[in-house]
């Protein structure tokens, strides 16, 4: 299916059944890049493929830190990131702004050092109120430290599906009265968090693993319908919003390939500003009976893991074609993005004609 690779990055080629059953040829190129305090990418000695999603540890319990590559298809590019969040100056205060831009592109967050639920009285009834923050130099950007988790005190161990890994949430009924409980550390800034039983939506910048609600809605539906007259396809109404892993604020229509990435208080030096590479990969597919076509891989994924130096970014690019017994395979090149910005390239049907 893919049969050779002429560029430094890693590539494989697989086949998958389309939900409308088409047979696809996939081809998935992953980069990886050391990036420098000074915004310098350089290629790693090691380009390989993630097969797996992997978790810093007991997937129901830690944080998703790599996105596996078997995924044929995205309908739009997720922007991700695994690390901390750095006070200002690197020194503790109690509350601050984070963020990232890619192009004209921009998520922030809030952030805040350890802080608790206080149990107190309203109305002479037991409730509780946010208490005060404290100081701290480093946040983790973790969802164990977002909104959600388990109700506390439910019989049941029920939780927030859209972050199931959250500190916990109070319920008026269950929670027992008197009791302090862990605050949500990371919030949006436009919707900062102030009661205790208010729907927060869940903030981040790291992958969402695929059994969390954002996620989940876009499956379809696997029911006896479906099991007697689909399977193996994928339902009817599955979408391919599906494999988006980034937290939906962090999923954008498209990237060239050659935007301006800055991170705000993501590393300890405070700012830090590169470019995307100039780089597209170009699949050049062949079949038995001569037919050939050129197409450009789409960039689909932007991840950084800045949780250790050398801060590392790795990016991937993806394609498919409708497979047909003629079809022989496909060829991998490099050009730049400029130069090939006019061929096709995949969405959720096959090749399209490029936007002009």
């Amino acid at each position: 299916m893919l049969l050779s690779n002429d560029t430094p990055f890693a590539a494989l080629g697989f086949g998958d059944l389309h939900r409308d059953g088409m047979t696809m040829a996939v081809v998935a190129v992953r980069a990886a890049y050391n990036l420098g305090a000074d915004g310098a990418l350089q290629l790693t000695n090691r380009q390989e493929m993630v097969l797996n999603d992997i978790f810093e540890g007991d997937p129901q319990r830690t944080v998703l830190i790599q996105v596996g590559d078997l995924i044929p298809f995205k309908p739009g590019v997720d922007i991700t990131v695994v690390g901390a969040a750095h006070a200002p100056a690197g020194r503790p205060v109690s509350s601050w702004d984070v963020g990232i831009a890619v192009g004209d592109h921009k998520a922030r967050l809030r952030v805040h050092g350890p802080r608790q639920w206080e149990p107190t009285l309203r109305l002479l009834k037991p409730t509780w109120r946010l208490g005060q923050a404290s100081r701290a130099v480093t946040v983790p950007l973790d969802y164990r430290f977002a909104a959600g988790g388990r109700y506390a005190g439910d019989p049941d161990g029920n939780a927030d599906l859209r972050n199931p890994i959250g500190p916990g949430l109070l319920h008026p009924d269950w929670t027992p009265a008197g009791r302090a409980l862990r605050a949500p550390q990371i919030e949006s800034i436009d919707a900062p968090i102030a009661e205790p039983f208010e729907t927060t939506v869940p903030r981040g910048f790291a992958p969402l693993p695929p059994w969390w609600r954002d996620r989940q809605g876009f499956a379809g539906t696997y029911d006896e319908d479906w099991r007697r007259e689909r399977h193996p396809r994928l339902p009817e109404d599955f979408d391919y919003r599906f494999y988006q892993t980034a937290h939906p604020s962090l999923v954008v229509s498209a990237l060239r390939g050659n935007e301006i990435v800055q991170l705000d208080r993501l590393t300890p030096n405070e700012k830090v500003t590169f470019a995307l590479p100039d780089l597209t990969p170009v699949i050049d597919h062949r079949w038995f009976d001569g037919r050939s076509t050129r197409a450009r891989l789409k960039l689909d994924g932007l991840h950084l893991d800045l949780r250790v130096e050398p801060w590392r970014v790795d990016l991937t690019w993806r394609g498919w074609i409708e497979q047909c017994p003629a079809y022989e395979g496909g060829y991998l090149s490099l050009a730049s993005a400029a130069d090939v910005a006019d061929l096709p390239s995949s969405g959720e049907f096959g090749l399209e004609e490029a936007m002009t």
